[in-house]
């Protein structure tokens, strides 16, 4: 017995390490966090793996009846879980933060750095089982770890409960900056996942979104807006800050946005404005820093499984255990375990419009309805998850389209809800309000599901609906080429406002905004590198060699005769190919010109940086 429990201490100690290291990387290396219970999430849920693992490993001694286990059950189990806890850590940042997702492990380089990581992580490993034979043979020194271990956790709950901030100040303790308040509303609307033909007056016919189409005859609907990258991070980045992802750096799913940048909202704030915002997507979570600028900032958290917060969801531990929960028993998924449905962010967006906020305010609402899982309206269980279902066969496209028009229809709903709302408080005439999506979605188009992994028009292409205060131009449609890297400008200059010197997107309804910008594209997402470029009718798209999603190293398209983009060109305008291709080279050669952002002015001298 006494060797089972030096045993089960040794790989809890083992375990609790690994995961206050994990804990501790993620923290130094994000944005401020809402909260820190990571750190004891981490303790408890990677010791208990420990103790596992030190239970199957005195199971296995003692059947083969190996004497030195007893005299060093607690440095021998410690060091089986650090291997195996801290080999699995370690290789996951490692992929993660190092090569994005894009390690071939069968590779030259995939194969040297798991050696690395086996030579490494197997030396502390023997480290720890030397050191844990003196702790066993002391007298008294298991008895020491054993406090040490509960001391452990203790302070882990103690950092997390004292380095958690406060809750955020509410408009209530707003004392004005002195603009008028006459001056307009700005509320501006994402759509997580919306493919702009998913709308009804994009093409999927008068009863798919009826709210959104009487808000289009009342708003200039712009027919043509694409997207910059294809995934929320750095599309909403996008959004916000008026820059390339590769400028504003969110490339990858341990990217945070940067203090640097200058964000709409701090615009916003800097000129007056009371500046909230109501999201529900985790990619654009405060532990990302999407709240900078922003004197309220309500992230809808989700129920997540195993019940960890937030902050623990970035724990490699919770990713698998997700993982295995939803294979293994996800014959029934429910929203609240992934998201806030469009029902609560309207709820929460009522009450808050209720609460009379200071005049003028930016209102960011985010909804998430759209994005997978597609759920059954009404909710009874049944939902098509990416986390369960990565590659479904192509023969469920209708079903998968069918579930996802339903929850475009509920969250059409409840954007109904809340124009009815802002109407009844005489705040709809008289406020800017902007719609549009981060991103679409792939039933296969070409050939794949979901998005973030490929630049073709299913996943760039977005609705975009701007209704100016007293819109003059109620109903009418622009077809020439948006981009998302002009809603922050577009807002600002209805607002009567002059944009940051940062910003590289133009109003849209400007005089300038008549002549053609190139609409480029970038992806770096779970070993996809991908760049595209449309100039008039004809759209360049460059792959890296060997990705996962299997695309092509270069494909050329005429949009203008092929809007699906189903016929590359490549073979039969070879000219074209690389009159094109030169154009993407000098377009990413201008854009990577304004990567380097500490010399670029901003307003951050001027705007309350609190966040």
């Amino acid at each position: 017995m006494r060797t089972l429990l030096a045993g089960i201490l040794g790989g809890a100690w083992a375990g609790a390490v690994v995961g206050l290291a994990e804990a501790g990387l993620l923290t130094a290396t994000a944005g401020p966090a809402e909260e820190y219970w990571l750190f004891p999430y981490a303790v408890v849920s990677y010791g208990a793996l420990g103790m596992l693992l030190a239970i199957g490993c005195t199971s296995i001694a003692a059947v083969v009846a190996l004497e030195r286990t007893r005299h060093n059950a607690f440095g021998l189990c410690g060091a089986v879980a650090l291997f195996a806890l801290g080999g699995a850590v370690a290789r996951y940042q490692v992929i993660q933060r190092v090569f994005h997702e894009d390690l071939v492990t069968f590779s030259f380089a995939g194969l040297a750095v798991h050696l690395a990581l086996f030579v490494s992580v197997g030396g502390l490993a023997l480290a720890v089982m030397r050191a844990g034979r003196r702790v066993q043979r002391d007298r008294g020194g298991l008895l020491i770890a054993a406090i040490g271990l509960i001391f452990c956790l203790g302070g882990s709950v103690a950092v997390a409960a004292l380095a958690s901030p406060h809750a955020p100040e509410t408009a209530t303790g707003w004392a004005g900056r002195g603009v008028t308040s006459s001056a307009p509303n700005i509320i501006l609307i994402i759509a997580d996942t919306l493919r702009a033909d998913a709308v009804g007056s994009y093409g999927a016919g008068p009863g798919a979104t009826p709210a959104l189409d009487r808000f289009a005859s009342e708003a200039v609907r712009f027919e043509n807006t694409y997207a910059q990258s294809t995934w929320t991070r750095p599309s909403i980045a996008t959004i916000l800050t008026s820059l390339h992802p590769s400028v504003h750096g969110l490339m990858h799913k341990m990217d945070a946005l940067p203090d640097r940048v200058t964000t709409v909202a701090e615009a916003l704030r800097a000129q007056g404005y009371w500046t909230a915002g109501f999201v529900s997507n985790i990619n654009v979570a405060p532990i990302f820093n999407f709240q900078q600028g922003f004197d309220e900032y309500t992230y809808l958290t989700p129920a997540f499984y195993f019940w960890a917060t937030d902050s623990a969801t970035r724990l490699a531990i919770y990713k698998g255990l997700r993982v295995v929960r939803e294979r293994l028993f996800g014959d029934r998924i429910y929203f609240y375990n992934y998201y806030q449905d469009a029902a609560v962010v309207t709820d929460a967006v009522s009450n808050w419009l209720r609460r009379r906020p200071p005049s003028p305010f930016f209102l960011l609402v985010h909804y998430m309805d759209p994005h997978d899982p597609y759920f059954e309206i009404p909710y009874d269980g049944r939902g098509v998850a990416r986390v369960v279902n990565p590659d479904p066969p192509a023969s469920r496209k209708n079903e998968l389209r069918a579930l996802y028009s339903e929850d475009v229809g509920y969250l059409d709903q409840h954007l109904g809800t809340l124009f009815a709302l802002l109407k009844s408080r005489d705040l709809y005439d008289n406020s800017i309000i902007a719609l549009t999506a981060d991103h679409g979605e792939e039933f296969q188009d070409h050939g794949g599901w979901w998005h973030g992994t490929t630049l073709y028009a299913e996943q760039l292409r977005v609705p975009l609906i701007v209704k100016r205060a007293h819109e003059e131009r109620a109903g009418q449609v622009e077809s020439r080429a948006a981009r998302t890297l002009d809603i922050a400008p577009t807002l600002l200059a209805a607002a009567g406002l002059a944009s940051p010197p940062d910003f590289t997107g133009r109003g849209l309804f400007g005089p300038m905004a008549v002549t053609p910008e190139p609409l480029f594209a970038e992806e770096d997402l779970e070993g996809n590198v991908l760049t595209a470029l449309q100039l008039g009718p004809w759209k360049i798209i460059t792959a890296n060699p060997e990705n996962p999603r299997g695309l092509r190293p270069v494909e050329l398209y005429n949009v203008a005769e092929d809007p699906q983009e189903h016929h590359d060109l490549t073979g039969t305008e070879p000219a074209r190919t690389q009159e094109m291709l030169q154009s993407l080279a000098q377009e990413r050669a201008r854009i990577s010109g304004r990567r380097s952002l500490s010399g670029l002015s901003s307003l951050h001298d001027a705007a309350d940086h609190r966040s």
